[in-house]
Order: C-alpha cells, then sequence, then structure tokens
C-alpha cells in the first residue's frame, strides 16, 4: 500500500496522542508526528493572564506550526515512503479561533485576521489526509481526563461547543463517513452555516476511548481500509515552486 497520512480528530482530552502513537505502533513504517506544544507556544502563559490581548496571537502562532510541523509530515513521507499519523491538523484548529471569539476573547476584526490567515492556507491546496479518524468521547469524560492540563479557562461548555464544531468540520454529509459508534448520529448539513468540511480522503468516526478494549486487527482495518491513492500525484501541488514560497512566507510569520 503507497504512504498515507492519517490525522486524528476530537476534543480536548478525546485520546487523540495514545490513539496515535498506538497507530503507529501497531502498523508498519509509521510514523507519528505530534501535535507543537503548548509549552513552545511563546503566548500561552500570556493568554491565560490575559486571553482577550494574546488569543489571536496564540492562536495564529499554533495554526502556522500546525502548518510546519504538516509540511515536515509531508517532507519525512516523500523521502522515506513511510505512512505518517498526526495527533492533530491544520482544520482543526479554526475551531478554537471561534470559540475564542464566542467567550469574548478575540475581536470580530481579530477572527478576520485569523480567518485570512485560515484562508491563505488553504489556497495552497495541501495534500488532504488519506484518512480522518475522529474520536468520540463526552465532554465529561474528556473534562476528566484533561486535569493534568493547564487549563483554568477549560470548561464542560467550551468542550460542548468544540464538539459541536468539530461536527461541522468533519460529519457533513460525506458518503464515506462511518459512524457505527457515534451515539448521538450527529450530522450537519452541508448548507448549513458554520465551518467549512475539512478536506479528507476518508473520514471514519470511532469509539476508541479504552484502547485496551481495541484490538489491533481493528486497528489495522481502519487504517487499511482508505482507497488505492497515486502518491505521486497527491504530492503534486507541493512541487510548484509558489507553493514552497508561499508556504514558507506563512510559517515565517509563526513568531508574531
Amino acid at each position: 500500500m503507497p504512504p498515507q497520512l492519517v490525522t486524528i480528530e476530537g476534543i480536548i482530552g478525546a485520546g487523540k496522542t495514545t490513539a496515535a502513537s498506538h497507530i503507529a505502533s501497531t502498523m508498519p513504517d509509521t510514523r507519528h508526528i505530534a501535535a507543537p506544544g503548548r509549552s513552545s507556544n511563546p503566548h500561552w502563559n500570556d493568554f491565560h493572564s490575559n486571553p482577550e490581548q494574546y488569543a489571536l496571537a496564540m492562536q495564529c502562532w499554533f495554526l502556522r506550526a500546525r502548518l510546519r510541523v504538516y509540511m515536515e509530515a509531508l517532507s519525512y513521507m516523500e523521502q522515506t515512503g513511510h505512512s505518517c499519523v498526526l495527533d492533530f491538523s491544520l482544520w482543526s484548529d479554526e475551531a478554537f479561533a471561534v470559540s475564542h471569539f464566542e467567550n469574548g476573547f478575540m475581536t470580530a476584526a481579530e477572527l478576520e485576521t485569523y480567518k485570512e490567515l485560515m484562508r491563505r492556507i488553504e489556497a495552497l491546496h495541501l495534500p488532504p489526509p488519506h484518512l480522518t479518524i475522529v474520536l468520540y468521547a463526552t465532554p465529561e469524560v474528556c473534562l476528566q481526563r484533561a486535569e493534568g492540563l493547564e487549563r483554568p479557562l477549560l470548561s464542560k461548555s467550551l468542550l460542548a461547543r468544540l464538539h459541536n464544531l468539530q461536527c461541522q468540520r468533519y460529519l457533513r454529509d460525506l458518503d464515506e463517513v462511518f459512524t457505527p459508534r457515534w451515539l448521538l448520529s450527529e450530522r450537519v448539513a452541508v448548507n448549513k452555516p458554520g465551518l467549512a468540511a475539512a478536506p479528507s480522503k476518508m473520514t471514519l468516526v470511532r469509539d476508541w476511548s479504552d484502547l485496551s478494549k481495541v484490538s489491533n486487527r481493528a486497528i489495522v482495518d481502519a487504517v487499511m481500509s482508505t482507497p488505492p491513492t497515486a502518491f505521486d500525484a497527491w504530492l503534486e501541488p507541493t512541487r510548484d515552486p509558489r507553493f514552497a514560497e508561499e508556504c514558507a512566507a506563512i510559517i515565517a510569520g509563526s513568531s508574531d
């Protein structure tokens, strides 16, 4: 099977890193690349002290850092011919920016500045994930798992809103969405206002809240369920010199 890019989605505490690490250890020639860490974000502590002043800077840093790591994953795949699994994607980040705006941490103008950055990234036409696995976990469970995080602003209501925004991103009426364990069978119609659907060749929803109860065979079957893709054609957009220039220009602003 050609190398493929797998992204794991879910709200804070859904188990994305655990699932990604487990997939990498289960699948041959597959590397787990972690999301940019909070500790490396120069605006993280300032945001928690003064969210109204630093929300935009913090979230733009995360978005640019996610692009940088996404590009590192693409480069790794091209150089090695191996697969990558990410415990994040670019397209899940906007849910946090929208939530910050709704909570009064960003102004409408600041949210538009963030969205303009997102539009520049979308205009790159990045190779989409071959597979997106959306982890189902209730806000209550996720809040318990997040006890160890620096989370003065984390709450059940925030997680519930992030869950709703993720539904908009990943669970629109796509023919290939498979939701046997999506307890509420929640879907968002294509023409409903909200976040646009995230690009992915295939999207699966899984309740992998306890991986000790999930067989390795089930994990392999999920990851191997993607349709065949010509790897060189998938990577073709990245080989345009203008792509590299614009991508570098976006990432260069990561210290803003």
